[in-house]
């Protein structure tokens, strides 16, 4: 049961979130706990002090753990979910320090995209006022000389909707932009297998979500096994953490195939929405009698591959970028060119 948060945590706001967690993660190796380490670092990185320690202190006299303290200071449940797990298995200062990691990738990959299109995304919003103002001054003196100079039917204006493809594509962008928060809003009014079912029908989220909750699954679950506790005792903790729904799906259905004397691998091969390999990679633990250890390696094979097309799909996106202002510039040359051409023609 989750223990309810006092009424401000929302306001409650951390800066350098990455470093929070690296420090956090490196006091507690040293063997400070918990509420210590965290007085030691919240006056670095809120400036509500007085009112964050008395919310942490509501909730340790509550009984709350460490996912708790987290949440209210606004971490997400990705954050929450690995820390409520490694409340079982006894590695917290390991899994925040994981988290913190992660959390580095993000920003990594943030950054990125942000230098990759802040370049581009700027040239087609000056480009589309460029093309605006062509269009407002440019176009109509143009259209006037070719009819004083050209006669009855052969008068043929500028085509002015080539210079308006900026501003179609900027509405595209928009139009898919609010396309994809309308499919946010209601993925979380679905139900789990429905929720599946909708990322799984998206293309370019296909590989990567299948990626992502094997990743999570092997991660946790490999953590749990290799701590030493059984398999059922493992499903049944991930079956019953409230912070990632699909996992706790995902586990309740291989629980299922279990209690009816099936393997775990077995269970697997019937999920259709994990990496293709994972069920051959945990029939292979099972029979070394290393599941735990191999589904921690398996798991960070998985993140590689998580980084590798994530820095494939940031390498598309600039030239894609260029290709559509290339089109603008050509669409330009052509409104312009084309009527010049059949102005000499008539001349």
């Amino acid at each position: 049961m989750r223990l309810k948060l006092p009424m401000h945590s929302d306001k409650i706001r951390l800066r350098d979130r990455e470093q929070f967690l690296t420090r956090l993660a490196v006091l507690m190796k040293e063997g400070y706990l918990l509420p210590v380490a965290l007085t030691l670092l919240l006056p670095m990185h809120t400036s509500k002090l007085e009112q964050t320690l008395s919310g942490i202190t509501v909730i340790l006299k509550g009984g709350g753990n460490a996912a708790e303290i987290l949440k209210f200071l606004g971490f997400k449940d990705h954050v929450l979910f690995p820390v409520e797990i490694a409340e079982y298995h006894g590695r917290l200062p390991e899994s925040i320090d994981s988290i913190a990691k992660s959390f580095s990738r993000t920003e990594q990959v943030q950054k990125k995209l942000k230098n990759i299109l802040i370049y581009p995304v700027s040239l087609l919003i000056f480009t589309s006022v460029l093309f605006l103002f062509f269009r407002t001054s440019y176009v109509p003196n143009l259209t006037e000389m070719m009819k004083s100079l050209q006669s009855g039917d052969e008068t043929a204006g500028v085509p002015a909707y080539l210079l308006s493809l900026p501003d179609f594509f900027i509405a595209v962008f928009l139009a898919a932009a609010f396309s994809v928060y309308v499919f946010g809003l209601l993925l979380k009014r679905q139900e789990i297998h429905q929720q599946i079912k909708w990322l799984l029908a998206v293309p370019i989220l296909r590989g990567f979500m299948r990626l992502y909750w094997s990743h999570l699954l092997a991660r946790e679950l490999g953590t749990l096994l290799h701590s030493g506790i059984s398999m059922q005792e493992s499903l049944d903790l991930l079956q019953r953490q409230n912070y990632h729904k699909i996992i706790q799906f995902m586990t309740r259905l291989s629980h299922e195939e279990l209690m009816m004397g099936q393997t775990f691998s077995t269970s697997l091969e019937h999920l259709s929405f994990i990496s293709k390999d994972m069920p051959a990679f945990v029939q292979h633990g099972e029979m070394t009698g290393y599941l735990g250890k191999e589904l921690i390696l398996y798991s960070e094979v998985l993140m590689e591959r998580i980084e590798q097309q994530t820095q494939a799909l940031l390498r598309i996106i600039q030239p894609s970028f260029f290709i559509l202002i290339a089109v603008c510039i050509v669409g330009a040359y052509l409104a312009i060119l084309m009527p010049m051409y059949n102005l000499v023609h008539t001349i």
